[in-house]
């Protein structure tokens, strides 16, 4: 029985969180008498999406693991020390590092592991983001230093690279050992939605989190612009939390065609209740929700940006730059007049997804990485 310890930073509705989960049940179905998993949660999460996730996973019998903390700093503190404790106790044969905050925590228990002369398990880290510590470079060098050839998994080429630059840029080594995995996705079943569908109006949704990253500020502004144009012919449904959640809050106070929810946990089933999603991303490392929208024959309007355009077909016509107000305003404008062939692009949304994006072959591909390196 190989153990395998998935590292996130916490239980939430994010893209990275959901591989994680997704490896934990999938590789364990496919490889029953192989694996046994345990997802350590960085700092505790007890909202409304967590607490349902937490007892799903515990149903498939997938441990959970957290700090017992609801502060990121306390737990970055003291989490070194927790996390050496499970694993000098349960000896797992893989810890799969998922993200910035689970990176700086293994990092310092490397540390402390070396220190001690102590015996680390086989590292996986995957990398989800084509910008890695935008902010904090110093801290990314300092995370950085600690990993030495350990296995590095790239949700996209463009991920990948992005590993590379910043070894480079901090006169580190490339590790040899390292590969493309794209995210692979399901085709959503359509379940029973919370969401308030206007059947007279165009429905389009942004589901992830309130965070500059995802452009939600941007989205926040060019609503108010759409609106002003378009008031009568979309309804907008903006689910998640974050940091600008105050923001969409004035913004659906303001606007009756805006609507707001909490996250909402296997929202992938439920994305079928809109016409649209808009993804006014930044930047992403392969954003699983654009694939599960265009499984589900939903469109998706989507800025250019690293991570995302790779979810989309070349000649997508829903693209836009993100800092044109024109272009996407225009792409509204066709979609009001019914200018775009419908069924058209969500036949050509499913058919790029189904070719490139295949869920047993993301499972296959970890399975075969967590056995070699047992």
């Amino acid at each position: 029985m190989y153990k395998v310890f998935q590292l996130i930073r916490s239980i939430h509705l994010g893209g990275a969180e959901i591989v994680a989960f997704n490896l934990s049940e999938s590789c364990k179905n496919v490889h029953p008498e192989e694996f046994e998993f345990v997802v350590i949660e960085l700092h505790k999460t007890n909202d409304v999406y967590s607490i349902e996730k937490k007892k799903e996973l515990k149903s498939k019998n997938i441990r959970i693991i957290n700090f017992g903390t609801k502060s990121k700093i306390v737990s970055l503190i003291i989490g070194p020390f927790i996390l050496a404790y499970h694993l000098l106790k349960e000896k797992p044969n893989i810890i799969h590092s998922h993200t910035d905050l689970p990176d700086l925590l293994l990092s310092n228990t490397i540390r402390l592991f070396r220190l001690l002369h102590l015996k680390l398990p086989q590292i996986i880290r995957t990398i989800h983001n084509t910008v890695l510590w935008p902010v904090h470079n110093k801290l990314g060098r300092y995370v950085e230093t600690a990993f030495n050839n350990d296995w590095i998994v790239g949700v996209s080429e463009g991920a990948l690279d992005a590993y590379d630059d910043l070894r480079i840029k901090n006169g580190l080594a490339i590790s040899p050992y390292k590969r493309v995995i794209y995210n692979g996705c399901v085709v959503p079943q359509k379940t029973e939605h919370p969401f308030r569908i206007d059947k007279q109006k165009i429905n389009v949704a942004f589901c992830g989190r309130f965070e500059s990253q995802k452009g939600i500020d941007v989205l926040i502004e060019r609503i108010k612009a759409i609106n002003f144009r378009f008031a009568d012919d979309f309804i907008f449904h903006l689910v998640g939390s974050g940091t600008f959640k105050n923001e969409a809050f004035k913004l659906s106070e303001e606007n009756k065609n805006v609507q707001i929810y909490e996250p909402v946990p296997n929202i992938a089933n439920k994305l079928y209740a809109f016409d649209y999603l808009i993804m006014p991303s930044r930047f992403e490392g392969l954003v699983l929700i654009s694939i599960e929208a265009s499984f589900s024959k939903v469109p998706v309007i989507a800025a250019f940006a690293p991570g995302l355009s790779e979810t989309l077909a070349l000649d997508w016509a829903l693209q836009f730059k993100l800092e044109n107000e024109e272009a996407l305003l225009s792409i509204f404008e066709k979609i009001a007049s019914k200018s775009y062939d419908y069924e058209f692009l969500q036949n050509q949304a499913y058919a790029f997804v189904s070719e490139k994006f295949s869920y047993s072959g993301m499972i296959n591909a970890y399975s075969k990485l967590y056995l070699e390196l047992n």
